[in-house]
């Protein structure tokens, strides 16, 4: 069997990688799933060979190593051929989310527009489907057709400790945060990340998530190259659109390895329970299913699991993970073919006393969590209080990184670099606790919501919440404030859906709910439209928006409040 003896080298910079990938002794390749289900190939030999011509057009074009550039192309293809134009030519590419259009309110363009402007101004490639520019400088603005390819490359001397891209933030499009990653970085990641998940020829891959996405892009791409192994893509768009079509990937392509954070396990779950006949599927192949990129719900997890248990997916190869886009991707693991842990907590202990204390599940105030394993090798984990000092495990605070996969900061923002680290600690912002060997995230900084005296993390309250039948996940999140009349806390629920008797009744239900089992009451309701509940690029809600729109008054007579019930 063809092996590479030494995958980490320190020497090791991007451009290498792919030479290394395309001089392997079997015909490596790139498996690109079209809406249709047809798969079309693009070898890693292929891709060498056209991002040397790419290259050289961007040199031609008077592009030089160190310079930035922005792709927001829109399909997988020419996304990876011209990334790896640009890494060969020593320049540092930034990838985003394509506007579809520029009319209107488009967060991707919202984006566009400001990581422009951090990045001093860069030309921007956009797929020659895209003529509407808007107020960008067209001399700016470039297509593929553009490059001229034929003329001589010059191959520019590139060290591990270059900087070779910037991962924006997924969460922000109005001041969005530039993560400078080098190509040191990178390898150390990818050889935690290949140590964890044993990859080894002739594995497979298969991804939907999109490669402006740090997992999409790192995870389901670069991993697969720096293992020497085989990848295959299907674009989001038509796996939001006809889930099936991973499904269908998954089980024909015989994956090994893939990911799907709650967004996804959801999306796949209703499109099952739409389909009256499903084919005979079989995923015996699948290893990981690494579930991460949000606060992992056990709910969700579990029945993701059972109704692919009849098609050969084995429960072990569910794999809750942690990562973040400042450790270039992964952190923790759970161990390869291990059971997911699950752990029952007393929530009322935890929420009090940030104290970790195992209950029943029977236990009304029983908080389900589900570990997400343990640290890869080159990944240092502490967690701390508010005065920045070492927790005991068992003990619930933020969780600070160290180790050579860390970025060294976001670009061109050195106050946000400042206050991220603390004596070379990364500061999260996630808050968790290591219980008995296991790391366990309970949720952001951010969304926590105070009330009596207590925090409550959202995600526990939305968790809770899609037990209902007419509340499913995605379509309902929560926020907190002050009142500016009374100064009490108020808690504040959003739902997609119509104001009206039904949504009286819903909010009647949620109220008991939530008081009977998390002891906490729910003030208001706010009815919204299914598209005005914010997401990041990997499913995340975004609460904040939400509140900051609330108090601003945005949504002024669409509130039902609990005086009314």
């Amino acid at each position: 069997m063809p092996e590479i003896s030494n995958y980490y080298q320190p020497d090791l910079t991007l451009p290498a990688l792919l030479k290394r990938a395309a001089d392997f002794n079997e015909e490596l390749y790139i498996g690109y799933m079209h809406e249709n289900g047809e798969i079309s190939r693009q070898t890693y030999r292929e891709l060498y060979s056209e991002a040397l011509k790419l290259a050289a057009g961007l040199q031609h074009l008077g592009i030089k190593a160190g310079d930035k550039i922005i792709i927001a192309t829109q399909n997988n293809r020419e996304t990876i051929t011209l990334l790896w134009g640009c890494f060969l030519a020593g320049t540092i590419p930034t990838v985003l989310q394509p506007p579809m259009t520029f009319s209107g309110y488009n967060p991707a363009v919202v984006k566009l527009k400001n990581v422009f402007d951090q990045l001093e101004e860069p030309y921007i490639f956009f797929s020659s489907e895209l003529k509407e520019t808007d107020t960008l400088p067209a001399e700016k603005v470039k297509y593929i057709s553009h490059l001229e390819c034929d003329g001589n490359f010059m191959e520019p001397k590139l060290h591990p400790d270059d900087l070779a891209f910037v991962q924006f933030s997924s969460g922000s499009t109005g001041d969005p945060k530039g993560v400078m990653l080098t190509h040191n970085n990178l390898m150390v990641n990818m050889d935690a990340i290949r140590i964890g998940l044993d990859l080894n020829f002739p594995d497979r891959t298969g991804n939907w998530m999109p490669l402006f996405h740090d997992m999409g892009l790192i995870g389901y791409h670069l991993v697969p190259l720096y293992c020497s192994i085989y990848q295959y893509h299907t674009e989001t768009i038509d796996f939001i659109k006809n889930p099936g079509l991973w499904l269908d990937l998954m089980s024909e392509a015989r994956i090994n390895v893939t990911g799907c954070p709650n967004f996804g396990l959801a999306l796949v779950q209703r499109f099952l329970r739409r389909k009256k006949t499903l084919p005979d599927w079989n995923f015996s192949s699948m290893k990981a299913m690494l579930n991460g990129a949000e606060p992992i719900s056990v709910q969700i997890m579990n029945d993701f699991v059972e109704k692919l248990q009849p098609f050969g997916f084995r429960p072990e190869a569910m794999m809750p993970v942690y990562g973040m886009a400042e450790a270039t991707l992964a952190i923790t693991f759970t161990p390869l073919m291990q059971p997911s842990v699950i752990t029952a907590f007393d929530s009322k202990v935890l929420d009090l006393e940030n104290k970790a204390i195992r209950t029943d599940l029977s236990d009304q105030a029983a908080r389900l969590l589900s570990g997400v394993g343990v640290a890869l090798n080159d990944t240092e984990i502490r967690i701390v209080d508010a005065a920045d000092q070492p927790l005991a495990d068992g003990l619930a605070g933020q969780i600070q990184l160290r180790g050579p996969g860390i970025t060294k900061g976001y670009f061109n923002k050195p106050e946000a670099t400042e206050a991220a680290f603390c004596n070379g600690w990364l500061r999260t912002g996630d808050i968790g606790f290591f219980f008995e060997g296991n790391l366990y995230v309970s949720g952001r900084h951010k969304d926590i919501i105070f009330k009596n005296g207590r925090n409550y993390f959202a995600n526990d309250l939305e968790v809770m919440a899609c037990t209902l039948d007419d509340i499913s996940y995605g379509k309902v999140c929560f926020g907190g404030t002050t009142s500016a009349k009374t100064g009490h806390d108020k808690v504040i629920a959003f739902l997609a859906g119509s104001p009206g008797e039904k949504a009286i009744e819903t909010f009647r239900q949620l109220r008991n709910l939530l008081r009977a089992n998390l002891g906490i009451t729910v003030d208001e309701l706010v009815m919204v439209k299914s598209n005005e509940i914010p997401k990041t690029s990997s499913g995340k809600l975004q609460r904040y928006k939400l509140m900051q729109r609330y108090n601003a008054g945005d949504f002024d007579g669409q509130v039902i409040t609990g005086d009314n019930l």
